[in-house]
């Protein structure tokens, strides 16, 4: 017996500790979520003024300058405004880390209606085509799972270098949770690079070859995890990636988002 209640005292130690180290990883995770927003909030305001100035001078001053000069002052203004991207790219990942926003019943169908409105002048541009599954009725934060898909048939569109792009959103409801699947023709991920690319500020491609931060497959990581799903990718190279997520059937819900 008594060996019985020295198993019970030290397994309610055990859990308290663990309670005690979740409670602390949390509150750490929430700091430097926080610091994260601030630090990139406070860093726009200067970045604006980089930007604009280095307009002012391409603009009134450029006759003056050299070629060489020119193109410096020319790669100044583009790099501040790949910065500002990437700034713009961690306040929305913070934002999506802090709290949620209201969960909300979303017909799936009409929210890629509005999407693929939002992306019609892509569409056209690239003669591509985007197919949409019969999409289900769930209750979720409807703005951040807008662009979860906003990211990812956006990718599939950028890279893809066939001449009739085609982007397929399915989906399968199973027992205890949704899979959606977003499968394109484009131009594939290599095997080594399959977990790396949902890391932040991941590229690999060259800016001058395709456009972006490296943060998109990043934040809809982040999105599907503060679900309560997970999110995976199959590729060829050549042949087009299909990436597949789930989302619980049950969304837990959490306090008003203060964004």
């Amino acid at each position: 017996v008594v060996g019985v209640g020295q198993d019970i005292t030290e397994m309610k130690k055990a859990q308290e500790a663990i309670s005690k180290a979740n409670r602390l990883l949390k509150q750490s995770n929430e700091e430097l979520e926080s610091y994260t927003y601030v630090v990139s909030h406070d860093l726009k305001a200067p970045l604006r003024t980089i930007q604009s100035f280095g307009g002012f001078l391409l603009e009134d001053y450029s006759e003056r300058l050299e070629e060489t000069g020119q193109d410096y002052l020319q790669r100044m203004i583009n790099a501040s405004s790949h910065m500002n991207a990437m700034i713009e790219d961690l306040l929305f990942l913070s934002r999506v880390g802090r709290k949620f926003t209201k969960v909300e019943k979303t017909d799936l169908n009409t929210l890629l209606e509005e999407l693929l409105t939002d992306l019609e002048m892509t569409i056209k541009e690239r003669n591509a085509e985007v197919v949409v599954d019969k999409l289900p009725v769930i209750s979720v934060q409807r703005i951040w799972v807008k662009q979860l898909f906003m990211n990812l048939i956006g990718n599939g569109l950028k890279f893809n270098k066939s001449k009739t792009p085609k982007v397929e959103v399915l989906h399968q409801e199973r027992e205890n949770d949704h899979l959606f699947t977003v499968r394109d023709n484009g131009i594939g991920i290599e095997e080594k690079y399959l977990e790396r690319i949902f890391n932040l500020f991941e590229k690999l491609h060259t800016r001058k070859e395709y456009k972006g931060t490296g943060a998109g497959l990043a934040i809809c990581k982040k999105i599907v995890e503060q679900l309560g799903g997970k999110i995976w990718v199959e590729s060829t190279p050549g042949e087009g990636s299909t990436f597949m997520f789930t989302t619980p059937k049950k969304i837990k819900q959490t306090e008003e988002a203060k964004i």
